[in-house]
């Protein structure tokens, strides 16, 4: 069993820039807008979180669809198991989105050589099982509160590696500074929906009724 260790008092990040107008890809509820943050619902390894006793609103970010689609509708799926499939019912609850901000921004770096700073490794924050999510989540927090000017975290998507996650923070992102460039459900998007299809095959993920 892996042990999550807790953050030192005062985390400080190395800072990734990422420029003002890059593209980035979302997978997220149809009843959500292409740039609405989430309040709070949900679980995973960095959000919910509060400060100050306060909700931080979070978005998760891809930079790239296939990375959006692994870290949330693929997501769950174990792949030891020799059937891999989704319900289309859960599909049908989700949008894709590809976003830009209108600034640059400040990331923590939660890249193996940063977190080995902190001395813990990839192992014991980001490649952790759905049941550390609760020690997960101390860790955004604390960085969070830790760095006054970061606008969020990134890091190597565990499901798909090719690519980076980015989760940003709503107390440091206003919603008014990120432009959608496109968005859609993929109930009624064939394109999306063979796209998603074809990045299921990678690992022989199959849709199902």
């Amino acid at each position: 069993m892996i042990v999550v260790p807790s953050p030192p008092p005062s985390p400080v990040c190395n800072i990734l820039a990422l420029p003002a107008g890059t593209e980035l890809h979302r997978v997220h509820s149809r009843d959500r807008r292409a740039h609405e943050f989430n309040p709070g619902f949900g679980s995973s390894r960095f959000a919910p979180f509060k400060s100050a006793g306060k909700e931080v609103p979070t978005m998760y970010l891809g930079t790239s669809f296939g990375c959006a689609a692994y870290e949330s509708i693929f997501h769950d799926i174990d792949p030891s198991a020799a059937f891999k499939s989704v319900p289309m019912s859960k599909v049908d609850e989700c949008a894709c989105s590809v976003v830009k901000i209108d600034r640059d921004l400040k990331l923590g770096r939660l890249f193996e050589p940063d977190l080995n700073k902190w001395t813990v490794t990839r192992q014991t924050l980001i490649d952790t099982p759905p049941s550390s999510y609760v020690s997960t989540r101390i860790w955004a927090q604390a960085i969070h509160d830790a760095n006054p000017t970061l606008d969020g975290m990134i890091w190597t998507s565990r499901r798909f590696d090719e690519d980076q996650c980015l989760i940003l923070f709503g107390t440091r992102v206003d919603q008014s500074s990120i432009d959608v460039v496109s968005t859609g459900e993929f109930a009624s998007s064939p394109l999306l929906l063979d796209h998603l299809v074809d990045l299921g095959r990678l690992s022989g993920i199959v849709l199902t009724l």
